[in-house]
């Protein structure tokens, strides 16, 4: 799945550019294309200054996706991502009939999978697993399911409840606290819902049943034999995802029991009575575990119950029928689903990667540049300096030059990445002075049903290119053409845009334009830095790229040799004096 997104993306990507780049040239005036007195020449900028900060914590409340697992990357470290969150009722003030008793409580989170798949001769069908590190069938790690007694607040009381509550991805210590904890949940025999949790790509399969919960056939009669699974009758096919069976008699006591009481008339009061659920993740053995970017909004979170109605002397002895209760959790900012939750990360940083980071100069600029998502590192750029600046601005108004194109590439330091099995396959540059995103973004319509795969003439895909005959992820490239012409050409009212600092960070998804803040800003040369994109903070992978100080090469398959610095590249046309 990788290879054939790599090879898909790559040629879609230099289509467009190619058509972008013509549509450029023939948007500048008409007498200078094709005007033989004119010349295209490559620009290489001087004066790039690139270095590395580490983010620090980061506010991870109320995130659209988050991590759930345990990832070791040999060159970034070890990072576990517990998770908590407030549960809501799927009916407010419910009424659960006479005498109800819970038959069973599960909770299933779909796992992002491609929708293709194949079929096995059984009828098994077979998914590829998307956004889980690691290996996911034998990555194994206990997970604990457990009541949350703490309260995740809306608003913060340091601040008189007028702003919101921030929570960030150190305060996993928060549920440290015995007062804070409450009983285990998922004590299934299933030691693979618990103790040896993994993220499985079998699809799953709900059975029918009669109203007493045996399995049945084709016709409606009760199996004889109620373990053989291959007797029973497929009802429902769930795409893969993450199955727990939580313990009935906490939800009975807590829900069922609880109709009368008042705590379930809506959910502002449920969600101060029931505090919610946190999935804390242990490991089995060091180094061992896989990771996986999950929607908690979209789970199915159910009770199955049966109960009656009440009694009468006419009907002493009502019949009693299977029902079920839904439950809801996660934040939908685009739906009324407002369960706050917080993803916590828990860091052990590699040593070369925390070396790295502290040896950042934002003077004269590094070697190597450090990204990785969560809360781990952005690299930063100074474009241009020196005079550099004021002299292509003065040329380009004395009608010198016109700017056809420019793009940023970065390369990939193999060398560092040689032991790593998973890349990012984007990345993403925004303008760090102003927290938001360059004009190239902006201007870039194109979309994908994969929304990862939007916005490929911006670019920042993950590149490939073959060398000595086999194919190797290369470099990432970043379109800054409209970005650039601001910066050196003036508007009609003479005005430049400023020359900002650029941030560079690995992305979940370019389409999500959002930012989170650092629970302590950190200063990148001048400039203070307080937010980042919330695209980074949902990916855990990180990549070490080449410097502007880099004098590394490669030769590609031309024979060429390739400075693998990073480079900002400018096309202009300019006059030949011929």
């Amino acid at each position: 799945m990788k290879k054939s997104f790599l090879k898909i993306s790559s040629l879609l990507f230099l289509f467009i550019v190619l058509i972008s780049c013509d549509k450029d040239f023939n948007s500048l005036d008409s007498d200078v294309i094709g005007d033989d007195h004119f010349d295209l020449v490559k620009y290489d900028v001087q004066n790039l200054i690139a270095y590395s900060k580490a983010t620090g914590p980061v506010q991870t409340n109320n995130l659209p996706l988050n991590a759930l697992g345990i990832y070791n990357n040999p060159k970034f470290g070890l990072t576990k991502a517990h998770f908590v969150t407030q549960v809501e009722l799927g009916t407010e003030n419910p009424s659960f009939g006479y005498n109800p008793v819970i038959d069973s409580v599960y909770l299933y989170v779909p796992y992002f999978v491609d929708p293709d798949f194949t079929t096995e001769t059984s009828g098994e069908r077979i998914y590829e697993l998307d956004s889980i590190y690691g290996n996911p069938e034998t990555g194994k790690f206990k997970l604990n399911v457990i009541e949350s007694k703490y309260y995740l607040r809306d608003f913060d009381p340091s601040d008189d409840l007028q702003s919101a509550q921030n929570y960030y991805s150190d305060e996993k210590s928060i549920f440290d606290v015995p007062a804070h904890r409450g009983e285990i949940l998922n004590t299934s025999s299933n030691i693979a819902q618990n103790n040896e949790f993994y993220f499985s790509k079998k699809e799953l399969y709900i059975y029918k049943t009669n109203g007493a919960g045996l399995y049945i056939d084709a016709n409606g009669a009760v199996l004889s034999n109620q373990n053989d699974a291959s007797l029973r009758v497929i009802k429902e096919r769930k795409t893969p995802g993450m199955w727990l069976d939580l313990k009935n008699s906490f939800f009975q006591q807590k829900i069922l029991d609880a109709a009368s009481s008042g705590n379930l008339f809506n959910n502002n009061v449920f969600k101060n009575y029931f505090r919610g659920l946190l999935f804390e993740v242990e490991e089995i053995s060091p180094n061992q575990g896989a990771m996986a970017i999950l929607d908690f909004s979209r789970a199915e979170f159910k009770i199955i119950y049966k109960s009656s109605i009440e009694p009468t002397t006419e009907n002493p002895n009502p019949a009693r029928t299977r029902k079920e209760f839904s439950l809801k959790m996660g934040y939908n900012a685009l739906t009324s689903l407002r369960s706050n939750c917080v993803n916590f990360l828990e860091q052990s940083y590699a040593p070369e990667y925390l070396a790295g980071l502290n040896d950042a100069d934002p003077v004269l600029g590094n070697e190597k540049l450090y990204i990785k998502g969560g809360d781990g590192s952005i690299a930063f750029i100074d474009l241009f300096g020196n005079g550099e600046l004021e002299r292509l601005r003065q040329e380009v108004a004395e009608g010198n030059k016109m700017i056809n194109d420019a793009r940023l590439t970065f390369y990939i330091d193999k060398d560092y990445m040689s032991t790593v099995a998973d890349e990012p396959l984007r990345i993403f540059v925004f303008d760090a002075t102003n927290n938001k995103v360059v004009i190239d973004y902006t201007f870039d319509p194109s979309t994908s049903s994969n929304p990862k795969n939007s916005k490929v003439v911006y670019g920042g895909m993950i590149q490939e290119e073959t060398i000595g005959g086999n194919k190797k992820t290369i470099k990432y490239t970043i379109r800054l053409t409209e970005h650039i012409k601001r910066i050196i050409k003036a508007d009609a009212n003479g005005v430049y845009l400023d020359n900002v600092k650029l941030g560079v960070s690995v992305t979940e998804s370019i389409n999500l334009v959002s930012s989170v803040a650092l629970k302590n800003s950190i200063l990148a040369g001048t400039t203070q830095v307080a937010n980042i994109p919330m695209s980074s903070v949902l990916n855990p992978l990180g990549t070490a790229l080449h410097g502007p100080l880099s004098t590394e090469t490669y030769e590609n398959n031309e024979g060429e040799i390739i400075p693998m610095k990073l480079q900002m590249i400018i096309y202009f046309t300019e006059p030949n004096n011929e």
